[in-house]
């Protein structure tokens, strides 16, 4: 249940590393001007500054180098239930495929293959990757780096993946802590709080996550806001404020009127009846 809230949510990981990383450091460009203007002691801390700012870098390098392999890492566990899936689709394609009869007519399947093919395309679908050493490579990771957007990549991604495995009270800790650790990264404001609110909405926590979605309003793009309105619609529904949810969603008919929010919004409307 919470996996399919956090995709109402529209919740979205990053799809590639660089798509995680903040504006360029410009430190040497803005100093740049004062060793030209300013006298030899002002030299000196430039060239100390300089000096911060190739650390800061090269643990930046660092950081992207370690989390790359636990991607890495991620990755081969999803091509490891891939390869296992093309095996068992081969199985079945083989226990499909018939021979012509005298008629030049395909023989029809065996019901031995048939049910042969049945159990294997059930485990074909149970099919699922073990994300579990990744995961706690992850987690490590993040809590080495609390303070990093690469750090909040991994703790996002264990989060999202204590969610679809049912264990929500897991993730909360960490998820709150990359809401407040975040708070000048739009970005990861974005998804950290769009995630806290599915778990304190999992809690009945109603009104916590209501404070949430005002939070995200004041930040989010345009695009985004007829998902949190929505968000705030089902909150004041389950709270039995009906008026407020009903605000909230006709808001969303209002301004997003094209959006699949829309959609939603008026069979939820529906569900409450007349006002």
């Amino acid at each position: 249940m919470t996996g399919q809230k956090t995709k109402d949510k529209a919740l979205k990981r990053p799809d590639s590393f660089q798509d995680q990383i903040t504006n360029a450091i410009n430190f040497l460009s803005t100093n740049s001007r004062r060793i030209l203007m300013m006298m030899t002691p002002i030299i000196i801390v430039g060239v100390v500054g300089y000096g911060a700012y190739l650390w800061t870098q090269k643990n930046t390098v660092a950081r992207r180098a370690e989390l790359s392999k636990i991607l890495a890492m991620h990755n081969d566990e999803l091509m490891t239930v891939n390869r296992k899936r093309e095996d068992t689709q081969k199985q079945i394609n083989v226990l499909r495929s018939t021979k012509p009869n005298k008629d030049g007519k395909k023989s029809e399947v065996s019901a031995e293959n048939l049910a042969t093919i049945t159990n294997l395309e059930k485990q074909m679908a149970d099919l699922k990757p073990d994300h579990s050493k990744s995961m706690i490579e992850f987690k490590k990771f993040y809590e080495s780096h609390k303070k990093d957007v690469e750090g909040w990549m991994a703790g996002l991604t264990w989060a999202g993946y204590q969610l679809q495995n049912g264990t929500p009270s897991d993730s909360r800790t960490t998820v709150e802590q990359i809401a407040k650790a975040s708070a000048s990264n739009t970005f990861y404001q974005m998804n950290s709080r769009f995630m806290l609110i599915g778990l304190l909405e999992d809690a009945g926590e109603f009104d916590a996550a209501l404070k949430e979605c005002d939070v995200l309003m004041k930040i989010a793009a345009d695009d985004a806001k007829a998902t949190i309105l929505l968000a705030k619609g089902r909150l004041n529904f389950f709270k039995k404020s009906f008026a407020e949810s009903k605000q909230s969603l006709k808001e969303i008919l209002e301004k997003h009127a094209s959006t699949p929010e829309a959609t939603k919004a008026r069979g939820l409307i529906a569900l409450m009846g007349p006002a």
